[in-house]
């Protein structure tokens, strides 16, 4: 009896250290890049597979036609797409940043649309400036996020011949998971130039009457005319600015949009427009996650 409870005792507990090795094994997606993704498969349909990582509760949809393999923590292996090196992978996969491993909170600005009727503004120029000081402004408010920097996403959006003429034709989720980031930010300012204002000089008019009496006689003169003072004039263009700002995942799924109108007249008005905007995100310090 006493050997019997024995053998009963080794086999539960190898069990159970068998239940504790499934319990911290993972699941692992092998994309056609090379790039690896581990975590628990949570579901798998046609198009997509739901990974949630260590630690969260959310799923994330990753596009089976960029999976190469998926090795469960059964073992079991099952090939998606089989590897080929003659064939070359689909721009989604291959053309993200050199090194990069996860896009995993990582985020992305692209250069924002610039709509003007103003000759003297370059359009290149402002959809670039307004791209950097965005950049600036989400680097400095989401500290759980990681900036992907200006130059590299240009850069890989030249490399796919991307630009604001054809960006309209790819949707958000694939902008996204062609920079190698996991959020994107799309982004338009439309400045209306509503004329010039000068400062400084005034026109007045004027109307004097003069009366002198001498020996009895009367004598009144009246003289009327127009008074310039001049000084150091300001001349200062006054615009209206309207900014629209968007935030996407790499599901495509829009986590927020806002327009709002620019408060003030200068040139940079947009950038207050768009500080306010970048606060109130799920990532922002409205919401206490800075």
């Amino acid at each position: 009896m006493e050997e019997v409870f024995k053998k009963i005792s080794i086999l539960i507990v190898v069990f159970l250290m068998t239940i504790g090795i499934k319990s911290f094994a993972q699941d692992k997606i092998t994309l056609l890049s090379g790039e690896v993704k581990d975590g628990k498969i949570t579901g798998i349909t046609d198009s997509i597979i739901k990974l949630r990582y260590p630690g969260e509760d959310f799923d994330y949809e990753i596009d089976k036609k960029t999976v190469a393999k998926i090795e469960f923590a059964s073992g079991r292996v099952e090939v998606v797409n089989a590897m080929s090196g003659s064939a070359a992978p689909s721009p989604r996969a291959s053309s993200g940043p050199v090194g990069s491993v996860d896009t995993h909170n990582k985020i992305a600005v692209l250069p924002f649309e610039f709509v003007t009727n103003d000759p003297g503004l370059s359009v290149d120029p402002m959809r670039n400036l307004t791209q950097n000081s965005t950049a600036n402004i989400i680097k400095k408010e989401y500290g759980l996020l990681t900036l992907q920097d200006p130059l590299t996403t240009n850069a890989i959006l030249g490399k796919n011949n991307i630009n604001h003429e054809n960006a309209a034709s790819f949707t958000p989720g694939e902008i996204a998971q062609l920079l190698g980031v996991e959020f994107v930010v799309f982004g338009t300012v439309n400045i209306v130039n509503k004329g010039s204002s000068t400062v400084g000089s005034s026109v007045g008019t004027y109307k004097e009457k003069e009366s002198n009496t001498y020996n009895n006689n009367s004598d009144n003169r009246k003289s009327t005319g127009t008074a310039v003072s001049t000084g150091s004039s300001t001349t200062t263009v006054n615009y209206d600015t309207m900014v629209d700002f968007r935030l996407f995942n790499d599901r495509g799924e829009n986590l927020y949009s806002e327009s709002r109108h620019a408060f003030g007249t200068n040139i940079d008005a947009y950038k207050g427009s768009i500080e306010y905007m970048v606060r109130r995100t799920p990532f922002g310090s409205k919401y206490g996650k800075k």
